[in-house]
């Protein structure tokens, strides 16, 4: 198995991966004794779970007082009912792909949560399982929530027209600068940014860099700011709430485009 630059081979019985130096002991305890990291987190009990897609176990990190966040890699679309959360075993893993393009997107400024381990389990001759670990960004919540719920989606920051435009505008640049710096992601939905409200406005990273590609040269924003857009629009209808003409021209402002 290729290791990323910045980790080290960490290995039990089932399962191989790779951790940041100051990882790797706790990703090994945690394999040796539970087989794998998603089945670890669900059993610590200082752990906390976050429900979306997939469950997400956040735990003690061997830092004092740091979290990580643990999740297991689970297909979406239409092949979710039939693979679920295997992947075929050909070239890079998903956990190895988002590990670089990770370091990569943080390393041209791109704000996006740490890779702080990546862990596959071997099924069978064809497939395999994975779990990340990343670092955990507390009182945070996805754009999605942050802009459609009902109820104050942090104690920070209530749903009104202003925070939304303001999130809206974070979402938009830094999209922007997903292209200025090279990196096109495949699938720039709300689910994708994590959004962290503070008395000086929303504070946004983009989330799973598994299938980005990071290039040399700038890119054309439009493809990643229209894919957003269509996400945005799809859950104006689901939920029953407008974004207005206030958070639409924030967004587009920030992409330079049109939605």
């Amino acid at each position: 198995m290729r290791i990323p630059g910045g980790f080290e081979g960490v290995s039990a019985v089932g399962a191989h991966g790779f951790a940041r130096p100051e990882m790797a002991a706790w990703v090994e305890n945690a394999l040796g004794r539970w087989g794998t990291l998603e089945r670890a987190g669900r059993h610590d009990s200082a752990g906390e779970a976050l429900e979306g897609r997939g469950t997400v176990w956040v735990v003690p990190a061997p830092a004092e007082g740091g979290r990580v966040a643990v999740r297991r890699y689970l297909r979406g679309g239409w092949v979710a009912g039939v693979l679920h959360d295997r992947y075929l075993r050909r070239g890079r893993s998903r956990a190895h792909m988002e590990a670089r393009a990770s370091d990569a997107a943080r390393a041209k400024g791109i704000p996006t949560p740490r890779v702080e381990a990546g862990v596959l389990y071997p099924t069978g001759t064809l497939w395999y399982r994975a779990d990340l670990v990343t670092a955990y960004v507390p009182d945070s919540v996805d754009l999605a929530r942050f802009l459609f719920e009902r109820e104050a989606p942090t104690p920070d920051c209530p749903p009104d027209e202003a925070h939304r435009a303001g999130a809206l505008a974070e979402a938009g640049r830094l999209a922007r600068r997903l292209a200025e710096a090279g990196i096109y992601h495949p699938d720039l939905n709300a689910k994708n940014f994590l959004v962290t409200a503070g008395p000086e406005g929303p504070a946004v990273q983009v989330l799973d860099l598994d299938r980005a590609r990071v290039t040399a040269r700038a890119i054309s924003v439009a493809p990643m700011a229209a894919r957003l857009t269509r996400s945005l629009r799809k859950f104006e209808t689901i939920r029953g709430v407008a974004l207005g003409e206030r958070g639409w021209t924030a967004f587009r402002n920030a992409t330079g485009g049109t939605s």
